[in-house]
């Protein structure tokens, strides 16, 4: 009798840790299908937010584009122009963000070898130490004799780099040089831009221009001019004057302005995904690179 108790005391535990053992498995395989699931899913919004982030680009390159034949669409695309972003939603429930820059109104960054003065009063303003302005100079300086090179012979990044001397080939480019850190990007990127001076030309835009930079450039009068955006009304009045007659650089009113940055910002589900990009109207983007989702959001794109 006693050997038939510690039987069935046997198969009761056998059966106890057989269920047990089938429920962790169950468990487990279940919260895995959730995980695979849920990884999938997000992969899908991802790859969703970036498609349309990338058809916003496109988008906004064919309104620049027709712009510059239609005045209605002239003055629609001129309300957002160096202002908030314009937000969409789509049929979906997705978003859509899409910010352009004039890159025309911007100091660049390229001519501070050539024509420092005007960055000189610009940091000054800012009270940026000029120290940054030198390290921006070895750093265009392509002669590696120059004694400027010096300065920047440090990499700022956390990991080894040589960078290439010469133009800047964009803004973000100066997060390679010593001394140049996010807070400062933040700082300078409504005055300064970068790219090669053989895309643009020297003629400052007052129209998309702050009044910081017409100020850097010697131009007077600077708190009558209207806020931005300007209209080529206001703005040509202003210029009638010849508030900017002692710049060293062209300010002009530029009804077509060459260069513009776009950035789109497209949020599907949980997923979000910025795309930039530096474009010609009308030729296409000269750049196009993906950008990290900090530091542009709903609130503004710097």
């Amino acid at each position: 009798m006693k050997a038939l108790r510690n039987q069935s005391g046997l198969a009761l535990l056998s059966a106890l840790l057989t269920v047990a053992l089938l429920t962790l498995i169950v468990v487990e395989m279940t919260d895995a299908t959730f995980v695979h699931s849920h990884l999938t899913r997000n992969a899908g919004h991802a790859l969703a937010a970036q498609l349309l982030a990338r058809s916003g680009q496109v988008g906004a390159r064919e309104a620049l584009r027709q712009a510059k034949e239609d005045p209605d669409i002239a003055a629609f695309v001129d309300n957002f122009i160096d202002g908030p972003p314009l937000s969409l939603p789509t049929a979906q429930g997705h978003l859509i963000q899409i910010a352009i820059r004039d890159e025309s109104g911007r100091l660049n960054l390229n001519d501070a070898l050539d024509n420092p003065e005007p960055f000189e009063n610009l940091l000054a303003d800012l009270d940026v130490a000029p120290g940054i302005l030198q390290a921006v100079q070895a750093r265009l300086e392509a002669d590696p004799e120059n004694n400027l090179r010096n300065l920047s012979g440090d990499c700022s990044l956390p990991m080894p780099c040589e960078p290439r001397p010469g133009e800047l080939q964009s803004f973000d480019e100066l997060r390679t040089i010593r001394g140049v850190d996010e807070a400062l990007l933040t700082r300078l990127r409504p005055y300064v831009t970068a790219f090669p001076r053989s895309r643009g030309n020297k003629k400052i835009n007052i129209r998309t221009a702050s009044p910081e930079v017409l100020a850097a450039l010697g131009c007077e009068d600077v708190e009558s001019l209207p806020k931005r955006p300007r209209s080529e009304v206001d703005a040509r009045a202003w210029a009638d004057n010849k508030p900017c007659a002692a710049s060293k650089l062209k300010v002009d009113v530029l009804k077509d302005s060459k260069l513009y940055t776009i950035i789109t910002i497209a949020t599907v589900g949980d997923a979000t995904q910025a795309v930039e990009s530096l474009v010609e109207p009308r030729k296409g983007p000269l750049t196009w690179k993906q950008r990290p989702v900090w530091g542009v959001g709903p609130a503004g794109v710097p």
